[in-house]
């Protein structure tokens, strides 16, 4: 038996962030993560499929043993869920985009407002750090010429308030080439060295101390700076199965964490003073109705997933997607979403252009669209294109979707549990308005697209979701009945329990990345726990 201060479940992108405030204020704390902790320079390559392929990928949902299966889920509605286990969680193979929500996203459903998580964003972007990008990549450039063309303004701040185009705000070191004459080594390359490889992990510049890997992952940023106190201890491999409360009086109350240690199947258990969820909006829920707590009715409710889609053009010359960070141009459109250009690497490309969407091209007319074919690529088509990836510019489009209770995670009664317990059932299906939301995104897509000069475009138009944003099933509130968190971060239902990932997103924040909210309300949450921390409470 472990006695902390704190046990946080979870070592994604919220986690690490409350670890560290907590950490660095003198609490001590236990930081669980599902899966390993991997070594960026010795682990991470930049084979794309041993890396992110979700079967038996590096960066995959599923133990640290990759010739074990993948940890399961039940899905309605979802084409796959793009988790990952392991320190550093998702945000190691994330764009590295730290984008603020659109100001107006908090005028409903928030149990508080835009400003007052301003000087949140502020600090996370100073400790990250956050960099506008400047020079932009050949496919970027690409993208910003169609946005031009079509009249959208340019904008350089983070507060989004009106449809408008920028350069990206990315939690990702600048290069600085010190000797030219040697490539992607530290210390003679610090930064990015725009190798294009930023969704399968950045391990880059090579031999680099962590404080300057390019990729401001919590791997490398928040972790090591929470451990560097002496008061926070992280164990990997530790898939959490159980949230121990008790009573006192006619309250339930959170006291510690029981987990199982996914390499030797050993049941361990630690208590704290106070117990914080940070296991993603799919976890959480799923491990507070493992744990047979209370719902008032919204637990795993809400679910948004920015219902994706990529719209690709084709053009005359080279554009390099394979250059540059992932995403280093976006444009946002308040009420309707975000769209930005996608740096797929070859494996991604293929996999998006042939393997998401809905029929074929060859069955699929534009019906008067802006593009020229829907659906998937197939056969002599698919190769055809596939190899004219250097001239491809593909732009991602992520919908501010709708926050309705019937977009669930729920536990699949009708499927066998697994070692941790009842497995999650993952139901999404989008609402007419966000169809509408999508389809409006794809049209703006392909105009910028198109006036930027392609010769062909494609849209994919999966009505199935890939779900790489799941947000909001345990969110804050006011009412209990709507969400499962109070406004201050703690359990409406259970004392003691608190939340720090993207499932206390009370929306889909715009449509803009969820990654940089998630992290500001998670040193909200820490920065609230310490001063019950310091009052005594319990």
């Amino acid at each position: 038996m472990r006695d902390v201060d704190v046990v946080i479940v979870g070592a994604g992108a919220g986690g690490p962030v409350a670890a560290r405030a907590l950490a660095e204020a003198g609490a001590s704390v236990l930081l669980l993560d599902a899966g390993p902790w991997l070594d960026p320079d010795r682990d991470y390559n930049q084979w794309e499929n041993d890396m992110f392929s979700m079967v038996d990928g590096k960066l995959r949902w599923g133990p640290a043993d990759r010739a074990r299966d993948p940890w399961n889920r039940k899905r309605s509605g979802v084409s796959v869920i793009m988790q990952s286990a392991g320190v550093g969680g998702c945000t190691r193979h994330y764009n590295g985009m730290a984008s603020r929500a659109h100001r107006q996203s908090f005028d409903q459903d928030w149990p508080f407002g835009y400003d007052d998580l301003v000087p949140y964003y502020e600090e996370l972007e100073r400790m990250l750090p956050v960099h506008r990008v400047t020079a932009l990549a050949p496919k970027d450039a690409v993208f910003a010429a169609g946005c031009r063309a079509i009249g959208l303004s340019e904008r350089f701040a983070q507060d989004i308030t009106k449809p408008c185009w920028g350069h990206s705000h990315n939690a990702i070191l600048p290069l600085q080439v010190v000797d030219p004459d040697i490539a992607l080594r530290y210390p003679d390359v610090v930064g990015c060295t725009a190798c294009g490889h930023c969704l399968i992990g950045c391990g880059l510049p090579a031999g680099a101390p962590t404080e300057h890997k390019a990729k401001r992952a919590t791997d490398v940023s928040m972790v090591p700076a929470a451990v560097a106190t002496g008061r926070c201890e992280v164990v990997s491999d530790a898939f959490a199965t159980g949230i121990v409360t008790e009573r006192v009086g006619t309250r339930l109350r959170a006291v510690g964490v029981r987990w199982r240690e996914t390499r030797t199947g050993q049941l361990r258990e630690a208590s704290a003073r106070h117990v914080v969820l940070a296991a993603g909006s799919i976890e959480s829920p799923r491990l507070w109705l493992n744990s047979g707590l209370p719902d008032s009715g919204a637990v795993g409710r809400y679910l948004t997933t920015h219902f994706p889609d990529v719209v690709t053009g084709f053009f005359p010359e080279a554009t390099h997607p394979d250059i540059g960070q992932a995403t280093m141009a976006k444009a946002d459109f308040p009420s309707e979403g975000v769209i930005w250009c996608e740096g797929f690497a070859p494996w991604g490309f293929a996999g998006a252009l042939s393997g998401t969407g809905d029929g074929f091209w060859d069955e699929t007319p534009s019906d008067g669209e802006p593009w020229d074919f829907s659906g998937r690529a197939w056969g002599q088509d698919a190769l055809r294109r596939i190899a004219d990836y250097r001239n491809a510019v593909c732009v991602a489009i992520s919908t501010d979707d709708e926050s309705v209770p019937d977009n669930r995670v729920a536990l699949a009664d009708d499927w066998p549990p697994d070692e941790h317990g009842p497995v999650p059932s993952v139901s999404y299906h989008p609402t007419d308005r966000s169809r509408q939301r999508q389809l409006e995104l794809a049209r703006k897509s392909a105009e910028v697209l198109r006036a930027a000069g392609a010769t062909e475009i494609i849209r994919s138009g999966s009505a199935r979701t890939a779900v790489a944003h799941a947000i909001g099933t345990m969110r804050l509130g006011d009412d209990p009945r709507r969400s499962v968190f109070d406004p201050r971060g703690e359990a409406h239902d259970v004392d003691g329990l608190h939340i720090a990932d993207a499932s206390a997103l009370s929306n889909g924040v715009g449509g803009a990345p969820p990654s940089l909210t998630t992290q500001a309300l998670a040193l909200r949450t820490a920065r609230l726990l310490l001063d019950r921390l310091a009052g005594g409470a319990r």
